[in-house]
């Protein structure tokens, strides 16, 4: 697209490329399943069949990405109602008002689409807090304890329509550990620090064309 004027079509385009880019498969896990190394904590291991097994994690997070992205075509991504509280409290948990899909930009106004929100992915996630849609998670333990506990149904919240199972998933605290074991094993961040050589040129004069690498915009 380098030449062509700057539009909307351009520009999404621009950032589909860019998100597109930003692969991290590089990780100390994917290096292991490839046979690569032999570099995997026994604890990550056993957080890895735990994730996709007793834990459940793998019904919402598909392997290879570990996200919604729904295989094997990879063209749909999954939603998921959690009953996420608005921060992490135990005692007396609050639902987060937030409606997620319904009433958002797709106008999707149906109960069902109540709380409902884009199943993210989990590779680099020990780099990503603080958690969940409105950040009112600040660490992978509280996070752990939150599924553990079956979500917004298993606290005591009124999520008619969620669709994480409210029964308790009886993840002892070494289990729980070794789950976190396992998702620090994806963390891959090589490809956040590559500077790209030049920035793109356009042929009509505008103020994006007079951009210099590493200045101000």
């Amino acid at each position: 697209m380098e030449g062509d004027p700057i539009h909307k079509y351009t520009l999404t385009t621009a950032l589909s490329s860019y998100v597109i880019s930003l692969q991290s498969f590089q990780s100390p896990f994917d290096q292991y399943v490839r046979g690569e190394s032999e570099e995997l904590s026994p604890e990550a291991k056993a957080g890895f069949n735990l994730f996709m097994g007793k834990a459940a994690c793998a019904t919402c997070h598909f392997m290879p990405t570990f996200s919604g992205l729904v295989p094997p075509l990879y063209q749909e991504m999954e939603s998921e109602i959690l009953g996420v509280p608005t921060q992490h409290d135990t005692l007396h948990p609050v639902l987060d008002p937030d409606m997620g899909r319904m009433g958002g930009l797709t106008q999707e106004n149906f109960e069902i689409c109540a709380h409902s929100f884009k199943t993210v992915g989990v590779r680099n996630v020990g780099e990503t807090g603080p958690y969940m849609h409105n950040g009112g998670y600040q660490s992978l333990e509280e996070v752990m304890d939150f599924y553990n506990r079956g979500g917004g149904l298993g606290m005591g919240l009124d999520v008619p329509y969620q669709t994480l199972p409210g029964d308790p998933l009886h993840l002892d605290k070494s289990e729980q550990q070794s789950i976190i074991a396992f998702l620090h094993s994806l963390t891959d961040t090589k490809s956040t620090y590559l500077i790209p050589e030049r920035l793109p040129t356009y042929p009509q004069e505008s103020p994006y064309t007079r951009r210099v690498l590493g200045g101000s915009y």
